[in-house]
C-alpha cells in the first residue's frame, strides 16, 4: 500500500515542518501503515467444542440449529430448538437463560454418560449443522473474515461451504480412512476433543488451518445450554469454576492502526506488550497463573488487551448495581466476534475508558473466540 510522503520538497513547507513530517512518517505512518501485502496473513482464531452439541442420556435430546447453518449469525449458538421455544423472543432472553440457569448451574454428580449414537445413522445435512454449531460463533468469524478481506482490497472470496469444509477436514481425525467431508465427520462424531482453530489467510488466496488441542471443560451439565454458559460465559456468572486472571496496564501507548483493528499475523506491537506484562508480572506477588495486559492510545483511551477484548465493571449512575463497559472501536481496538456477540446480547455496554482512571482491584472482564469470557484483576495502575 503506497502511503503520501509529507516530507515533499513541492509542498511548501518549512525545514522545521518537513522535519517534524519525516519523524511522523518514519516513526508512526511507515511501521504502523505502510506495508506491503505479502508482510502478513489474515488471522481468524475459533473454538472447536463437541459439547456445544452435547447430547447425554439425561436430556436425551438432539441438538439442532436455531436455522439453516449458512444462514449466518441468525442464532445464538448453543441454544437448541427447545431452548429458543422456551424462551422470550425480544434483546432481554439471555437473561432469562441466565436466570433459568442459575438454578442449577452446579456440575452433575455422577455425570450422565455420553449417547453416543451411530453417525452412519445421522443424514449428512444434519451432521453439517451439528459440525457448525461446534464451531464457536463460525458466522461471525465469516462475516469477520470477509470485512477484512474487503478492507485490505484482496481481490478474491472465501465461500462458507469452503471454510466450514476445509475447517472440518483439518480437525485430527481418529480414522485416517475419513478422506472425505461425510465420512469426515462421522468418525469424529463421537470425539470430545477440543480444538484452537487459526485460519490464516495469504494475499493470493491461499488458505491453510491449523487445530490445537485445548483443555476441555471438566465438569459435566445437564444441557448443551448449561454447558456453553459455564465454559464460555463464565466470566459473567459467579458461581462459574474459573481462577480469575491477573491484569497489568501497559507502560506504553499503542498507535492504533489496521493490525489492531483487524486480526493478523503482524503482531509485533502485541507481542511486545507481552514482554513488558511478563516484566510488570515479576513485581508481584503470588501471581496467578494467566496474565494479561490493557493497551491504550495516545489518548490515553482503553482500547484491549493483547490475546483478548475487554470490558471494565463499572457502577450505574443511580447507584442500582453495576455493568461491563468495552471500549469503542474507534479507539483501535480489535472488533472480535465475542465483543460484537455480547454487545448484540446486551451483556456489555460501549463507552470510554480513560486508562489513567483505573485503580488496583479493578474487575475486568476479558473474552474471545476460543476461550470464551473469564475475569481479572487489575494488579498496578498509571497512578
Amino acid at each position: 500500500m503506497k502511503m503520501l510522503s509529507f516530507a515533499d520538497e513541492e509542498t511548501g513547507l518549512t525545514e522545521m515542518q518537513r522535519q517534524v513530517s519525516e519523524i511522523v512518517q518514519h516513526g508512526i505512518i511507515d511501521p504502523n501503515f505502510k506495508f506491503e501485502d505479502s508482510d502478513f496473513e489474515l488471522l481468524s482464531t475459533l473454538r472447536y467444542d463437541p459439547g456445544f452439541t452435547l447430547t447425554t442420556t439425561a436430556t436425551h435430546k438432539q441438538t439442532e440449529t436455531a436455522g439453516n447453518w449458512p444462514d449466518l449469525g441468525n442464532f445464538d449458538p448453543l441454544l437448541s430448538a427447545a431452548d429458543h421455544e422456551n424462551l422470550p423472543h425480544d434483546e432481554s432472553s439471555i437473561f432469562q437463560l441466565f436466570r433459568e440457569a442459575q438454578r442449577d448451574n452446579r456440575p452433575i454428580s455422577p455425570p450422565p454418560e455420553p449417547l453416543d449414537e451411530d453417525p452412519a445413522n445421522i443424514p449428512e445435512s444434519d451432521l453439517m449443522n451439528t459440525f457448525y454449531n461446534r464451531f464457536l460463533l463460525l458466522g461471525e468469524q465469516f462475516q469477520r473474515l470477509t470485512l477484512t478481506l474487503n478492507y485490505f482490497k484482496w481481490d478474491f472470496e472465501i465461500p462458507f461451504a469452503l471454510l466450514i469444509e476445509k475447517l472440518i477436514m483439518a480437525l485430527p481425525c481418529p480414522v485416517t480412512a475419513s478422506t472425505n467431508l461425510h465420512t469426515r465427520m462421522q468418525s469424529l462424531y463421537n470425539d470430545r476433543k477440543c480444538y484452537k482453530m487459526r485460519i490464516l489467510v495469504s494475499h493470493t488466496g491461499k488458505m491453510r488451518i491449523e487445530a490445537h488441542e485445548i483443555p476441555s471443560n471438566p465438569f459435566h451439565y445437564s444441557s448443551s445450554t448449561q454447558y456453553f454458559l459455564n465454559t464460555i460465559l463464565g466470566g459473567l456468572i459467579d458461581s462459574a469454576n474459573q481462577e480469575p486472571w491477573d491484569i497489568f496496564i501497559d507502560t506504553q501507548a499503542l498507535t492504533a492502526s489496521p493490525f489492531t483493528t483487524f486480526k493478523t499475523t503482524r503482531r509485533d506491537h502485541y507481542n511486545e506488550a507481552r514482554s513488558r506484562m511478563e516484566e510488570l508480572r515479576s513485581t508481584i506477588t503470588n501471581p496467578r497463573v494467566k496474565s494479561e495486559i490493557l493497551l491504550y492510545n495516545s489518548a490515553f483511551e482503553l482500547m484491549e488487551g493483547s490475546i483478548t477484548n475487554i470490558a471494565v465493571l463499572q457502577d450505574k449512575p443511580e447507584g442500582s448495581g453495576t455493568f461491563y463497559q468495552t471500549p469503542y472501536l474507534s479507539t483501535g481496538c480489535l472488533c472480535g466476534v465475542m465483543r460484537y456477540y455480547l454487545l448484540s446480547k446486551k451483556l456489555i455496554n460501549e463507552g470510554q475508558t480513560d486508562v489513567r482512571d483505573l485503580r488496583v482491584g479493578d474487575t475486568l472482564l476479558l473474552f474471545n473466540g476460543v476461550m470464551g469470557c473469564v475475569k481479572g484483576i487489575l494488579r498496578n495502575s498509571l497512578q
